[in-house]
Parts: C-alpha cells; sequence; structure tokens
C-alpha cells in the first residue's frame, strides 16, 4: 500500500499561475516536478488515506481511449476515498504531473496547442481542477474517471461496472448527465443509467446527445419543484421512463 500524495496549496498555485512559462515542459516525456521546485518541500503524504498503486492502460489510437477499462481500474484503487477527498485539486494536480504522466502525455498530446492561445484552456482542463467545479471534476484527465466510478459503480450487479458501460456508451451522453446539479446524487444517476441500459437491451438505444441533454433539464426542473432526494427509486424511474417515451415519440 501507498500513502496517496498531494501538491502543496502554494506549489499548486505557483504550478497553475505559470501554465504559459511552463508550456515547453508539458511536451516532456518525463514528470518534471521534482526538479521545476528545486528539492523545495513541494508535496505532502496522507497519514491517514492509503491506496493500491495502480497503471492506467494507455490509449489504443486517438479514438480508442479506453475510458470504461481506466475507469474500472482507477475507481477499483480509489474508491474507499470521499467526494470531499476526490474533489481536492492538490491530488489530481499531482497525480496528472507525476504519477500518471505517461497516460496524460497519451491521453491528451498537447503539441497542436503550443504557442496557441487554447494552450492554457487546455491544461487547465486537463492537468488541474478549473472552475466550476462541477464540470472541473469530468474534465480532469483522472478525475474524471473517479467521478465516472462513483455515479455509477453499482456492487449489487454482478458486474458493479456494467451501468459504467452505459454512461460513457458516449463521452457526450456521459458529460451532459454529469455536469448537471443531480450528477452527485448516485441514486439517480443510477436510476437513469439503469433506465438507459435495460433500453438499448431492448434495442431501442438512448443516447443521443440532445435527447439527454433534455432528459437531463427534465430531472433538474423535477428538482425544482419537488425534494427529488424524496423520490423513491420506482416513483423515479417511472418519471424517467415516461420523459424517455416523450423525447423518443
Amino acid at each position: 500500500m501507498t500513502k496517496l500524495t498531494f501538491l502543496r496549496a502554494n506549489s499548486l498555485d505557483r504550478l497553475q499561475s505559470n501554465i504559459i512559462a511552463n508550456q515547453h515542459r508539458y511536451s516532456q516525456p518525463a514528470p518534471w516536478l521534482s526538479s521545476y521546485f528545486s528539492g523545495s518541500s513541494w508535496l505532502q503524504e496522507s497519514n491517514l488515506i492509503q491506496y493500491e498503486p495502480f497503471q492506467l492502460t494507455m490509449p489504443a489510437s486517438k479514438t480508442e481511449h479506453r475510458d470504461l477499462e481506466n475507469t474500472r481500474i482507477l475507481y477499483s484503487a480509489l474508491k474507499h476515498l470521499t467526494p470531499l477527498q476526490a474533489a481536492d485539486p492538490r491530488l489530481w494536480a499531482y497525480m496528472t504531473h507525476v504519477t500518471h504522466w505517461e497516460y496524460m502525455r497519451q491521453r491528451w498530446p498537447i503539441e497542436q496547442y503550443l504557442g496557441k492561445k487554447e494552450f492554457r484552456e487546455n491544461i487547465h482542463d486537463h492537468y488541474f481542477l478549473k472552475p466550476p467545479k462541477a464540470r472541473a471534476l469530468i474534465h480532469n484527465g483522472l478525475s474524471r474517471l473517479w467521478w465516472y466510478g462513483y455515479c455509477s459503480y453499482d456492487e449489487s450487479r454482478p458486474d458493479p461496472f456494467e451501468l459504467t458501460t452505459a454512461l460513457l456508451k458516449n463521452l457526450d451522453v456521459a458529460q451532459t448527465l454529469l455536469e448537471r446539479a443531480f450528477s452527485l446524487n448516485t441514486s439517480v444517476t443510477k436510476t437513469m443509467l439503469s433506465v438507459l441500459l435495460e433500453r438499448e437491451k431492448q434495442g431501442k438505444a438512448f443516447y443521443v446527445r440532445d435527447r439527454v441533454r433534455d432528459l437531463a433539464k427534465y430531472i433538474v426542473q423535477i428538482g425544482g419543484v419537488t425534494i427529488i432526494d424524496a423520490l423513491d427509486e420506482p416513483d423515479l424511474r417511472h418519471l424517467i421512463l415516461k420523459r424517455i417515451e416523450q423525447l423518443a415519440a
């Protein structure tokens, strides 16, 4: 087991403030923070949180990203984290810049952005947690894998990641669902994903981004007029199914 490691807050601030100055470093093949901070105390280890080290699977191509496989790997190793711990920007900045640097370089190569105005935004999105936080959590190159797992992992199923397969059928759909206000309510996200998966098995797949966006907006509207946490699973399932039928028609 290994202690969970974080960047110190002042080191994180310095790193984020110097993205443009460091842009050439983001194309290096190996991690560079230890030399960048010149031996200063730039990281800290948790005395309470440990995990089994893991290796992510490298993308097979520009279109075959293996996000589902890597969600299984990362979330299985870190599912004992609380949502608060998994939203800590110091944790993910350390992992993106150090422990999983090679994966980050292959999953999001930045060469095409060097010297361009999009460079800062690209690095902010994938290597840090850029506000607003709900959006940032699923844009960061590694935290997104944890939150994919958190919102879909279901131990009651033979394959606990079965709902994750529905979530990641389409990354646009995953983004649409998880950027909504209800996304941290796992009972809601799991019910939605369960309905989507059932429809797929029936040959009535519902993974069109615009339709899923309308469905997500509907759930947000429900939350505006009722306490969505008070709805039991059958009632919530009925509302979701009814709305899907309307949208599909």
